[in-house]
């Protein structure tokens, strides 16, 4: 090989990854500007995740204080974290860490995840006291065959709720996700929010929409931008 070739070849490499780290730190800022315009869902693989907020409802009305969430990917499966310094209405029924449906009658932190081949999607709801409740879907709120009754085993989740804000996270494991079909590394991910109830607003990191505010729309979902 001659020694252009090689020179050429160092070159794209080295161009490669400065592009890759110029793309990753463009998203860090984005991320921390709050602008929910054009947002991506960003899963960090390593180091502590940069929170993103989204401070638009599904109207475009602005949201004060702005809602935050991130995502981490690990050994350990899928971490998602979300936050606000406002207070909550949470579901009565949920307990710290328990599975319970029905959270998105109340404040919620939510996100929705596609299979890698595309065909089914698990939403996962969170409450800001920590209870948890997912699903997984064929299509638009038809659950997918042999999931009916699915509780998935072994999601940590815990969360803090006061007259000044909260803050929850729950772990997915990798089990879980491979259950489903999920390989975060190749998927379509939105990060969504129900807040302020009982009146509650809408908030989402989907492509905007005309439509009555509807988070079963994979169809307007980006691919996840993976970030070290």
């Amino acid at each position: 090989m001659s020694s252009f070739v090689l020179v050429s070849a160092y070159i794209g490499i080295f161009a490669c990854i400065f592009i890759k780290q110029s793309i990753i730190s463009c998203l860090r800022a984005h991320a921390l500007s709050g602008k929910v315009d054009d947002m991506k869902s960003i899963i960090f693989t390593s180091g502590s995740p940069q929170p993103q907020q989204i401070n638009k409802e599904w109207y475009g009305q602005h949201i004060v204080p702005p809602y935050e969430y991130s995502f981490n990917l690990s050994e350990q499966g899928l971490t998602f974290r979300a936050s606000r310094k406002a207070a909550a209405l949470v579901h009565p029924d949920g307990k710290c860490g328990a599975f319970q449906p029905e959270l998105w009658r109340y404040d919620a932190a939510e996100f929705f995840i596609t299979t890698a081949d595309g065909k089914n999607y698990m939403e996962f709801n969170l409450s800001p006291n920590g209870a948890w409740w997912a699903a997984l879907f064929c299509a638009p709120r038809q659950i997918a065959p042999g999931f009916e009754n699915w509780e998935p085993q072994g999601i940590v989740a815990g969360g803090t709720s006061t007259a000044e804000g909260w803050s929850c996270e729950a772990l997915i494991p990798t089990a879980v996700l491979k259950e489903a079909g999920i390989a975060p590394e190749c998927c379509k991910l939105t990060a969504a929010a129900i807040l302020q109830s009982p009146e509650q607003v809408f908030l989402t990191t989907a492509l905007p929409c005309d439509t009555q505010p509807d988070f079963h729309r994979p169809d307007l979902w980006e691919p996840a931008i993976l970030a070290d």
